[in-house]
């Protein structure tokens, strides 16, 4: 898979930074606080540009606190000699998967996704050809892979500037907050607001989340 910033990534961050600031909408005050932004920058500091483990940690972290997971994700790591392997994934057995913590959905699901991409049925260079749409259909085919799972895939590992994983629990408390809304938008509520900000949703999407981590201190 090729890298996921292209050489214009630059011009693009301060587009959508232009964009969203000029917005009549309480979302332009982060972008003017914050500036320019990569979105595809996780706020836990581990970054991850290989795409089977960026895929293997949103499986591992499903329904689990994030220092949770990236010590499951560790332990998991170290047991496939340091990273994630498709061919050591593929062929590791589900009682060894779940010895580092995963339990039996996720160490089959995790296996599945090894073997997925060993065989080259799963193929990473292909989905860069794909558009969002397709690629998040893709992903959730698979086993263990969510919509939110696949949309953080293309919004991370992918870098593609226009997707909103409105599912997320901070997008939407970050939502709640900065609207003052009296209760958590629903998904679809939370998808429905951010139309408004395409085509950067994914930048809108790093403004709330820093959003949200600031009022959560």
């Amino acid at each position: 898979m090729t890298s996921p910033r292209p050489d214009s990534a630059t011009d693009e961050a301060d587009a959508a930074q232009a964009f969203l600031a000029a917005l009549a909408d309480p979302l332009a005050r982060l972008a003017r606080e914050h500036g320019t932004v990569d979105f595809s920058l996780p706020s836990h500091g581990l970054v991850l540009r290989d795409p089977l483990e960026r895929l293997t940690l949103g499986i591992v972290g499903q329904l689990i606190s994030v220092k949770a997971a990236l010590a499951i994700f560790g332990r998991l790591q170290q047991s496939l000699g340091g990273r994630i392997d498709a061919a050591r994934l593929a062929a590791s057995d589900e009682t060894a998967l779940r010895a580092v913590g995963l339990s039996g959905a996720k160490a089959r699901a995790v296996r599945a996704l090894g073997i997925e991409v060993a065989s080259g049925r799963l193929n990473f260079d292909q989905l860069v050809t794909l558009d969002d749409d397709e690629v998040e259909a893709r992903l959730v085919a698979l086993r263990g892979i969510g919509v939110w799972s696949a949309q953080m895939f293309l919004l991370r590992a992918m870098a593609r500037p226009d997707v909103f994983p409105a599912g997320d629990l901070g997008l939407r408390r970050g939502i709640e907050s900065l609207y003052a809304l009296h209760a958590m938008p629903t998904i679809p509520e939370a998808a429905e607001r951010a139309l408004a900000w395409r085509p950067y949703r994914s930048y809108a999407a790093k403004y709330l989340w820093l959003h949200y981590a600031a009022a959560d201190t």
